[in-house]
């Protein structure tokens, strides 16, 4: 699909590197708000993230599961929820929420 490519080489051209476990990838990264906090989590889990909190956008392909830790610019954040993102059958990006 053309429309994956695309957003593939955009995410390898203009994303940050980042490392889960062995496996380096490249995403966006966004401080998360509430707004896009509480589409993502409920009320507890919320409460529970440590400020701030962030939102990956990453290749759809990437291996991220919950719980996975993900280390920028010195400080490890933990994937408390993942989401795929698709058009049709096929996933276009993943959205993990870290805290």
């Amino acid at each position: 699909m053309l429309f994956l490519k695309r957003i593939a080489a955009k995410l390898t051209k203009l994303g940050e590197e980042f490392t889960v476990g062995a496996n380096t990838y490249h995403g966006v990264f966004q401080v998360l708000n509430t707004g896009t906090m509480h589409n993502y989590l409920d009320d507890v889990e919320t409460m529970g993230v440590t400020r701030p909190g962030l939102m990956l956008v990453t290749a759809g392909d990437a291996l991220i599961n919950l719980n996975d830790q993900i280390t920028r610019d010195g400080r490890t954040y933990t994937v408390l929820k993942t989401s795929n993102h698709r058009i049709g059958d096929v996933t276009v990006v993943k959205i993990a929420i870290l805290a």
